[in-house]
């Protein structure tokens, strides 16, 4: 196979597609807003000029929890939530601005226009779907028929696969990178009913999207699973060096830091433990992915009961609802679980499927993380679950004081262990 991914026709398409589908359970609040920039002339329809388009839709999504899907042929289909129909139209209004002459933005500033549609999921999901689908036959057969070239129009870079000879010149940039550009913080918080947010320690750690954008924006650093691990690999002794170094502020709270089973006898941890009292390491809690502790298993355990001696505590992140019920985590010994949230987790623990359910009583409820919770129906899935403990988009607006509190909610105390922030 060519080293150089091929372009997919309606791959943009599919994915939204995907994202609907995914979202069907749970719509209420959510809006799509529909650009048709396959409206405008062509010359304003060159590269550059629809890259700055999009970035004049940062305010709405990132105010609204916005997702951006560029369709193959220019429109713009933003996902958001709890936008008004007034913020929707501020959007586009900077859009049309840009393109000033071009006949497709005369009736931009309308409510009803040629140039853009706004769809409330909650009641029109079905209808936006059908659209999309449209459009996603458009695609291919405009693909098929050899009119994806268009003329006046840079062409997309195709991105590189990531290699041994890349993967050394990134981790050269790393080393001398400025990570406080890249490093991120969430909250966990523990959520009763009628409470505030109660903030039981904070996630450190790095967003490979704005890492890639920073350092290789023309590589697939996800392309090779291998060397993807060992560049993970890297950066954790340079967020650890990081964090030794810089952030005296994360140091003094309860925190969590997601690492590589190979990292943790690493000498930057070394150090990195060196500089902890032993009531701080009490506060850390050291996170593991499941692939990576399932290909070094005898690596894990040494490491674990090595740094358990020392006090820390673990947390095995990213299963779902699905890996729950086939991993043994009374073998792997974990303090907490992290489980994604998802509208599927919700309908099995709606329904108490019998794996599910056994899995939770397994682990005890209060050891239980809810992850990526965007949605307040993941309130419903921790009461049903036993859960009291929250991470996600969701969590932030609460924390910030722009989300309803949980009507219902199990009354559960945090764990005891990690100590809280």
């Amino acid at each position: 196979m060519n080293a150089v991914a091929q372009a997919i026709p309606g791959q943009q398409e599919t994915a939204l597609l995907d994202y609907l589908q995914r979202l069907s359970k749970s719509t209420a609040g959510r809006r799509a807003l529909h650009v048709k920039l396959s409206m405008l002339r062509r010359q304003n329809r060159q590269a550059q000029r629809l890259h700055i388009a999009a970035m004049a839709l940062d305010p709405l999504i990132n105010a609204k929890e916005g997702t951006l899907f560029r369709l193959q042929n220019d429109d713009f289909v933003v996902l958001c939530k709890d936008a008004s129909p007034q913020a929707l139209c501020e959007a586009v209004r900077e859009i049309a601005a840009l393109f000033v002459g071009d006949p497709a933005v005369q009736d931009a500033e309308k409510e009803v226009s040629q140039f853009w549609q706004s769809y409330d999921l909650g009641t029109a999901h079905t209808a936006f779907v059908s659209v999309i689908r449209e459009l996603l036959e458009a695609a291919i057969a405009a693909a098929e028929a050899g009119e994806g070239d268009k003329p006046n129009r840079a062409a997309p870079a195709l991105k590189r696969m990531l290699d041994p000879k890349t993967l050394g010149s990134i981790q050269s940039a790393i080393a001398r990178a400025d990570l406080s550009n890249v490093i991120r913080r969430q909250l966990v918080c523990a959520v009763l009913p009628g409470q505030a947010p109660k903030p039981v320690f904070s996630e450190v750690f790095t967003s490979m999207n704005a890492l890639r954008e920073v350092l290789t924006p023309d590589i697939d650093i996800h392309g090779n699973p291998w060397l993807f691990r060992d560049l993970t690999s890297h950066l954790d002794r340079r967020v650890l060096s990081f964090l030794g170094h810089k952030d005296d502020s994360t140091l003094s709270k309860a925190f969590s830091i997601n690492m590589n089973v190979a990292s943790l006898y690493a000498q930057e941890f070394l150090s990195f433990d060196r500089r902890l009292s032993d009531e701080a390491r009490e506060t850390v809690v050291i996170e593991l992915q499941l692939v990576d502790i399932m290909s070094d298993l005898d690596s894990f355990f040494f490491s674990r009961n090595f740094l358990r001696a020392r006090k820390y505590r673990f947390c095995l992140d990213g299963l779902t609802y699905q890996t729950l019920p086939v991993i043994n985590t009374e073998r792997l010994d974990f303090d907490l679980i992290k489980i994604i949230w998802s509208p599927e987790l919700h309908e099995a623990a709606a329904a108490k499927d019998d794996g599910l359910m056994a899995a939770v009583k397994a682990i005890g409820a209060k050891r239980i993380v809810l992850i990526r919770c965007d949605d307040e129906v993941a309130f419903e899935t921790g009461k049903m679950l036993g859960s009291s403990l929250y991470q996600g988009f969701l969590i932030d607006r609460l924390v910030k004081g722009t989300a309803a509190k949980p009507k219902a909610q199990a009354a559960a105390k945090p764990p005891a262990q990690p100590a809280e922030a």
